[in-house]
């Protein structure tokens, strides 16, 4: 076995990020942590069963919104008004808003942890690629939920998809019968708005798909306190209505959210293909993450099949689904036999803490190298009549410092050749994931300790602290992280639940800690107890989980339990107020003036007469038939010319819609002009040979005004 090395700790940048969001966590943990036996109050710890929450506060806000709400340009606004005036309308529609910038934060800040703590590769890529269209999901449901109000985010969210659509849809709200036109699409926006959320349904499931136990249900008090922290902002700052949309005025400025609508101003400042280009860039170049800054692990696991008894404790407590139970057809007495999948392997370890046979070992990393060395160092110090206490922490909480630095350290004991199969150790003479050394106590005199390095705290076996005692170590400290930030998700509750069912916190000198990464103080703590140092033990602030015998525990009094989960509400407050905030009022970048629109629906002229047909073909037509359906119904294209004060501003043409050009023909022209009178002359050609003028007055165009032509084909005139 070659020597082994901590894979983890080399992606520097990504430590660096996550010992920023370690710090935070941290800080949280010190107001929202009542005792050293009751896990913090931490919103973080729960981001992804918190975005599940908010769905649900979206679902029954939006249910009830919709039994008063009322589709249709003519209706929508005024149903909206009448439901924000009552004090409960008011209440529902704003939490309904505020749950929805709070959904994107709350998820986006998920994508974040699982990217910073190495959460987004290997086996995880499926919840990282599911997770993030998701976010894109959410985004599409929430734009469409703003839409439905028919107010100025609304217009120009609507005046943007005409310019970028054309045809019909521009034609269905600046032509003549706008509410009639578009009820229908009101009524589709509407059941997409409210249906689509069963896809979210669909993608939650695969996005948890390859979990084992995955946690769907946020915790009580968080729940609490998020229902509150969005009732005290919907009854602090009740979402206001803009004006409403008008056609015939443009929108100069209005409140927009950016989280669903930062793409209109900047697509006017950017233009289209270059916001959308760099859009679609950015969103595929961090869903193939994981391909492109793929990281590595000790695993996969390896079963070793003589001495797998088919127990399966393993493939139990894998938190990933990663190995199976299968029927064997050897000559052993066992009936079952563990299989690993690698491609779901995650190289945690727990599995290997869970076999009590010692059947299964990460490929990289032998339990028994690390074992052994560890009780050979364990036995030097005490014969140098300096017992060390020895200190199990995972790859996470070595690299973002929760163990202090080794000051004095120490080539760690020879290997000595062993008999009986154990596993040779002469090339694990000093792998870096034990390492011997002194910290000082309060006096300054340095005291032994040995640290050991794991991929997570779940890899251990309880016997491993039993062993620690009988080597001759002083003591044991394992340091896990929180029970629900734990990179392989159930690392902490395994190894608690081994150590209690084993008794071995019992005996004094065997303490467990679930503490955020960085802790380092609470660890001194700890070890400065354990060594007998009272005057340390006395200064220092106990943060911890679960801790051993050795520790005094008081009941919390209702104010002091209040007053910490309070912290979690908030956190969740000024995270949500952070989020509408950005709903700034937001002014188009549009010219000064009105603006002349011209909107034209054109049956078009069939390209082919039936004199061009031979006799051959027309004796062949059945009575009543089209000449023109013989050739395909092709049309002639559209062209129309404007000008406006004598001068020529606008030449165009329009060919006709459908695979063949046998559709009807949409245009829609637009130009911006001063306040006041304007002479326009509009002419058209349709055949191909004559130009018609088919309109020719003065117009009056107000400031911020709109003034549209439309093309009536029955009288072949534009029409105010």
């Amino acid at each position: 076995m070659s020597k082994q090395h901590s894979i983890y700790p080399r992606r520097r940048w990504l430590r660096a990020l996550e010992r920023g969001t370690a710090y935070f966590e941290r800080a949280i943990n010190r107001f929202s942590t009542v005792n050293e036996r009751i896990r913090p109050y931490n919103p973080l710890y729960h981001l992804g069963t918190l975005a599940i929450f908010l769905l649900i506060v979206l679902t029954i806000t939006g249910l009830y919104l919709t039994i008063f709400y009322r589709p249709g340009v003519e209706r929508a606004y005024p149903s909206v008004a009448a439901l924000s005036a009552t004090w409960l309308g008011s209440l529902m529609r704003s939490v309904h808003r505020y749950a929805s910038d709070a959904l994107i934060v709350v998820s986006i800040l998920h994508a974040l942890k699982m990217f910073f703590s190495d959460r987004f590769w290997g086996s995880r890529w499926l919840a990282w690629i599911s997770g993030w269209l998701l976010v894109v999901l959410f985004w599409i449901i929430g734009l469409m939920g703003y839409w439905l109000i028919w107010d100025q985010q609304a217009q120009w969210l609507t005046e943007y998809f005409i310019e970028l659509l054309q045809g019909p849809f521009a034609y269905t709200f600046w032509g003549g019968q706008v509410a009639s036109s578009t009820f229908s699409l009101f009524v589709i926006v509407l059941f997409l708005h409210i249906f689509l959320p069963i896809l979210l349904v669909v993608g939650i499931i695969v996005h948890l798909l390859r979990l084992a136990r995955a946690r769907y249900w946020t915790p009580r008090w968080l729940m609490l306190a998020a229902v509150a922290a969005l009732v005290v902002l919907a009854l602090w700052r009740p979402v206001q209505l803009a004006l409403p949309a008008d056609v015939n005025a443009l929108v100069r400025q209005t409140s927009l959210d950016w989280w669903y609508l930062s793409f209109l101003p900047l697509t006017e400042q950017l233009g289209n293909g270059v916001f959308w280009g760099t859009a679609v860039l950015i969103l595929v170049a961090i869903m193939a993450l994981p391909w492109l800054r793929p990281g590595q692990h000790d695993g996969p696991a390896v079963v070793i099949d003589d001495a797998c008894t088919g127990c399966s404790a393993c493939a139990h407590e894998c938190p990933f689904n990663a190995i199976d139970m299968m029927e064997r057809n050897d000559d052993t007495e066992y009936s079952m036999l563990a299989v690993v999948k690698p491609d779901l392997c995650t190289g945690c370890g727990i599995c290997v803490g869970a076999c009590p046979d010692k059947a299964i070992e990460l490929d990289r990393l032998h339990s028994d190298v690390i074992r052994q060395d560890l009780q050979r160092n364990l036995a030097r110090t005490q014969r140098e009549g300096k017992p060390a206490i020895a200190v199990y922490a995972c790859e996470r909480h070595a690299a973002l410092g929760t163990l202090p630095p080794l000051e004095n350290p120490k080539p760690l004991a020879e290997a000595t050749p062993t008999i009986g199969g154990t596993i040779p150790l002469l090339q694990a003479k000093q792998p870096p994931r034990i390492n011997v050394g002194s910290w000082p106590d309060s006096q300054g005199q340095l005291r032994p300790v040995i640290t050991c390095v794991v991929p997570c705290t779940g890899m251990l076996h309880p016997n491993w602290a039993a062993e620690t005692i009988a080597a001759g170590g002083a003591g044991a400290i394992v340091v896990s992280c929180p029970a629900h930030d734990c990179s392989h998700r159930e690392g902490p509750n395994w190894i608690a639940s081994r150590l209690k069912r084993r008794r071995t916190l019992r005996q004094g000198n065997v303490h467990f800690w679930e503490l955020a990464p960085g802790s380092r103080r609470q660890v001194q703590s700890l070890w400065a107890q354990m060594i007998g140092d009272e005057a340390q033990a006395a200064s220092a602030r106990h943060a911890g989980t679960v801790v051993g015998s050795g520790a005094a525990v008081s009941t919390p009094s209702r104010f002091a339990f209040l007053r910490h989960s309070l912290a979690g509400f908030v956190i969740l407050f000024f995270a949500f107020l952070g989020a509408i905030l950005l709903m700034p009022t937001t002014v188009t970048n549009q010219p000064e003036g009105g603006q002349i629109r011209l909107v034209i629906n054109h049956g078009g002229e069939v390209a082919a007469a039936s004199g061009e047909l031979s006799a051959e073909i027309l004796e062949k037509l059945p009575e009543n038939v089209d000449p023109a359906q013989v050739l395909g119904g092709e049309r002639l294209p559209v062209r129309i010319r404007v000008a406006i004060d004598g001068e020529q501003v606008i030449e165009e043409s329009y060919e006709a819609r459908g695979l063949r050009q046998e559709g009807s023909i949409y245009g829609v022209e637009s130009q911006w002009v001063a306040p006041g009178e304007h002479a326009v002359q509009v002419w058209l050609m349709d055949d191909e040979v004559e130009w018609r003028l088919v309109f020719d007055d003065t117009v009056t165009v107000a400031e911020d005004g709109v003034v549209r032509l439309l093309y009536n084909a029955e009288h072949d005139v534009f029409e105010p």
